[in-house]
């Protein structure tokens, strides 16, 4: 009997509860087994594009993935209840309170998603283990290398999210071996995979269209590498609940740098800290031809795929590249996206925190203020669009009004318009669906690569100037002086907001457990949410395992705190 290829991933999906619907899909390759590698570009199909395939918008574009859990549980974006608009019975604002449990879906669907595709890897990598073995073609071990690079940023994003996490690196395994690792094992797992493969990745351009087109390349590589040393203080950490990682910047500074001084990584066949890692790779980066993109805006433009920016993105195109994107979705308002000929949820707003970071309504706001967001009046193509309050009032944000929930004594127009809404991806009007864009996901750009660099200089001791002010004036912000880590913070979230780092970038800091404008204890919210949970340990810095997983495989334990 021959042998049937398989190309999806079953394995995970039956031990971790992947989302059933993905076990109930036809699988994307049923041919025999000795067709399926027959050619190069059969090999491609099998495994490294079954691989891309199957992350489609897991990672960033659907409501339930990384980027959520990254920007709504940090001190910079809220899906506030609205007034006669939806409430989800609190799912958004547990997010955002910290209330958040191991039976939020939300956290779930992210678990499932980014098990599923590791999954896919651990299949495609031992299909191609078998015929490398067998002494195949050398472009076999090449796709091995880019398969290990993917599985390796996936478990980035799961230990920095969950902390101890099974390591499961194959298709083979069984739930019987199937064992909870702790955060530094992962941690090492990460590095060791990454400086094997990164020498060995190609050097194409993810960001354009071509062979390498959303594909993770030597660059991204090396980014990936820079986010893992960056953040290695915390990521290779097994007691992040003993209280060394709240408290803000001035208490959490002395650990985390102290600590990326005495990591050591290895790679390109030399030993370096983790801050000496970040600025290798920030000029590797540069070696491989990126730069700052001049105009700020082109990299989320319609055409983006050409920017000398983008780093790591995800192909979308509407026809070819078919990735739901609900972000931009949910910020706007119903009337305002109607005028765009798409749909709006009226949900997801700037905080107030964020709005004192912009320098909003000073003469010393930021200018990417207007790149970033729509605010105040609304205008589509220079005309001004009706609120719909029957009064024929103009639509008009107001970003200073945001409140966690509905009010019963506040006006329903102030909490229907509260907030300012983000405008950083063009809106495409062309797209035959409200949720599919032309505009390429931007995971990574150059400026993260640049400001990582300056965050190690400043833990260093050292001047982290020139890079903030490279950034700054390339979109004439002013130029700054012995920059801080308070300052480097704050310019992540000028240069990066809604791009899916900022839970991560707090924790770095020690400000993700702080209170803020919109949350503390007491704050008004939804009833079934509980109210912000107060966090003097760090517990809250990862979440909570979800009860489907432990229910299912009772070796693994949850996290403290939950």
């Amino acid at each position: 009997m021959k042998k049937v290829l398989v190309s999806s991933m079953l394995i995970l999906g039956g031990l971790f509860s992947a989302c059933s619907g993905f076990l109930d899909e036809d699988p994307k390759s049923k041919i025999p087994e000795e067709e399926a590698y027959k050619s190069e570009k059969l090999v491609y199909v099998n495994t490294i594009a079954t691989i891309y395939t199957s992350s489609g918008n897991r990672l960033y574009g659907s409501t339930d993935n990384v980027h959520t859990l990254q920007e709504f549980s940090s001190d910079a974006w809220i899906l506030p209840g609205r007034q006669g608009d939806w409430v989800d019975g609190g799912k958004w604002q547990s997010l955002f309170l910290h209330n958040y449990g191991p039976g939020n879906a939300t956290i779930k669907s992210t678990w499932n998603a980014l098990y599923t595709i590791i999954g896919n890897c651990n299949t495609s990598i031992d299909n191609l283990e078998t015929f490398i073995q067998a002494g195949g073609e050398s472009y076999l071990q090449d796709y091995q290398y880019e398969a290990r690079a993917v599985r390796a940023i996936l478990y980035y994003h799961l230990v920095d999210l969950f902390g101890r996490v099974p390591l499961v690196t194959s298709s083979k395994t069984v739930m019987a071996d199937v064992n909870q690792s702790s955060r530094s094992e992962v941690y090492q797992f990460i590095v060791d995979e990454l400086t094997d493969c990164i020498p060995h990745l190609p050097s194409g351009k993810c960001q354009n269209m071509g062979k390498y087109y959303g594909r993770v390349t030597k660059a991204v590589g090396y980014m990936a590498m820079a986010k893992v040393a960056i953040n290695s203080p915390i990521l290779s950490k097994d007691d992040w609940n003993d209280g060394s990682l709240v408290g803000g910047i001035a208490k959490v500074a002395p650990y985390v740098n102290q600590a990326g001084k005495n990591i050591k990584i290895a790679l390109d066949g030399t030993t370096r800290d983790a801050w000496e890692t970040v600025l290798y790779c920030q000029k590797q980066i540069e070696k491989e031809g990126y730069s700052l993109q001049p105009n700020f805006s082109q990299n989320f433009s319609k055409t983006n795929d050409g920017s000398v920016a983008n780093i790591g993105t995800q192909p979308s195109d509407g026809t070819t590249y078919r990735v739901r994107d609900y972000n931009p979705t949910r910020t706007l308002h119903a009337a305002h996206a109607s005028a765009y000929g798409l749909q709006g949820w009226n949900g997801a707003c700037a905080t107030v925190e964020q709005m004192k970071v912009f320098k909003y309504g000073t003469d010393e706001q930021d200018p990417r203020m207007d790149m970033t967001f729509f605010y105040g009046p609304v205008f589509v193509d220079g005309k001004p669009i009706d609120a719909g309050l029957g009064d024929g009032a103009q639509l008009c944000y107001n970003p200073m009004d945001v409140v966690v929930d509905f009010k019963e004594d506040v006006p329903n127009q102030i909490l229907k318009f509260a907030g300012a809404r983000m405008s950083k991806y063009e809106v495409d009007n062309t797209t035959s669906s409200y949720l599919n864009h032309n505009n390429d996901k931007v995971f990574w750009r150059y400026a993260d690569a640049l400001l990582l660099a300056a965050e190690a200089k400043v833990r260093m001791g050292q001047s982290g100037d020139a890079e903030v002010n490279e950034i700054r004036d390339r979109v004439q912000a002013g130029q700054k002086s012995n920059v801080t880590l308070q300052d480097i913070l704050d310019e992540r979230m000028l240069e990066f907001s809604y791009e899916g780092m900022r839970r991560q970038d707090q924790i770095r800091f020690g400000t993700y457990t702080e209170p803020t404008t919109d949350r503390y204890a007491g704050v008004h919210h939804n009833v079934a949410t509980g109210d912000y949970v107060v966090d003097n340990t760090g517990f809250t810095t990862v979440f909570p395992i979800p009860t489907s997983v432990l229910e299912l495989n009772t070796k693994l334990t949850q996290n403290p705190g939950y």
